[in-house]
């Protein structure tokens, strides 16, 4: 039997004999500037996933650094070759004084050794928190943080971290870390969506998947949309020539909760790789590869509903091909025999990944998965 989804080099592509659809409609993304409360212009700088660490300079060139780059700076799961969560830069109090252009990055993490009275930093968190706040998080187990927006540039994230002393501070470093990293992570959000969905959006293929699957879902107005026909399966795909973005959403019937576990979910993205998806090599298809690095289970949290995720890393068997990959399994809200399946894979050969995966994360985050009415 001949694959639905031909993956050429260095894109994905269907087989020609194939009869699809192509949509695309556009629409102008919101292009609004920032404005500081004063009127003034006051656009924030700095990329997704920057963290700006201010911090005395002999409270960085200690052990706590070490253990903050450990964190902050650990790989983000899962990806063929590691790229770090975040990318930091280190500068003192002074530093982002000396210079008023780096007052608006727009996420800040200021580490305080409160002990330190005479600490620029320490200075700053007691004026922008005020003495109760600081107290209230230094009485805690373990050292605390707060956060604050909007004190040099519009749109900003400070994050301040403080401590009793470098060894307080490093402890709360490593117990604080997944509360921060998701505070960091939803002020980003919006910028992924913006960057995910710069162009609009594509009313055409979101039509053709509601009207298959009864879902609602936003997609890039530079994605286009094929739908299998004989079979409920539509691919959605951006390509480069240099890269490729797919979404595949597939129904599958639902007979027993059993299905809902991570291993049936890996069979089913193995099922549909070997049935649908190949290159031109000779018996080549989709698998997971889930020897080499590990597959990452996880129940999440969708939109308000409990749904199984997988991630890790696909290959073409009998080729050289492969890339990261994210899947979902979830309930169809409006027919109880049927289960959604959402496959997000990359192909970007010699490139960062970790922002492609991003972007399918966030067109995948978009679905909703409310009862018609």
């Amino acid at each position: 039997m001949k694959k639905i989804f031909n993956i050429n080099i260095p894109v994905v592509a269907l087989l020609v004999m194939l009869s699809f659809g192509i949509f695309s409609c556009a629409s102008e993304p919101n292009k609004g500037a920032y404005h500081s409360l004063n009127g003034a212009r006051q656009k924030g700088i700095g990329e997704i996933d920057d963290i700006v660490v201010i911090s005395d300079n002999s409270l960085w060139n200690t052990a706590l650094k070490d253990t903050f780059e450990y964190y902050f700076e650990s790989p983000y799961l899962l990806l063929p070759q590691p790229e770090a969560v975040f990318r930091l830069k280190h500068f003192s109090y002074n530093d982002i004084m000396a210079k008023p252009l780096r007052k608006k990055f727009l996420t800040m993490l200021v580490l305080a050794d409160m002990s330190d009275t005479d600490s620029p930093e320490s200075k700053m968190a007691l004026k922008d928190l005020g003495e109760a706040r600081i107290k209230e998080l230094l009485s805690s187990p373990v050292a605390g943080f707060a956060t604050a927006k909007n004190k040099w540039a519009e749109n900003q994230l400070i994050i301040y971290l403080v401590g009793d002393s470098q060894e307080d501070l490093e402890r709360a470093i490593a117990i604080k870390f997944p509360a921060i990293a998701a505070k960091v992570r939803q002020h980003d959000q919006p910028k992924i969506h913006k960057r995910a969905f710069y162009n609009g959006t594509n009313a055409a293929a979101m039509e053709l998947i509601k009207d298959t699957f009864g879902i609602s879902i936003q997609i890039p107005s530079d994605f286009i949309a094929s739908k299998v026909r004989n079979h409920e399966l539509i691919w959605i795909r951006k390509e480069t020539n240099k890269t490729s973005s797919s979404l595949i959403v597939s129904r599958i019937p639902y007979t027993s909760q059993k299905q809902l576990n991570p291993d049936t979910l890996k069979n089913y993205v193995n099922a549909i790789g070997k049935k649908y998806i190949a290159s031109r090599e000779e018996g080549s298809y989709f698998a997971i590869n889930d020897h080499d690095l590990p597959l990452i289970k996880n129940t999440v949290n969708f939109n308000g509903h409990s749904v199984i995720e997988i991630r890790g890393i696909w290959e073409l068997e009998n080729d050289y091909m492969g890339g990261p990959f994210i899947a979902y399994l979830v309930p169809n809200p409006n027919k109880s025999d049927e289960l959604l399946l959402l496959l997000g894979f990359i192909y970007a050969p010699q490139k960062e990944k970790k922002s492609y995966v991003e972007d399918l994360e966030e067109i995948i985050r978009t679905v909703k998965l409310d009862r018609e009415q």
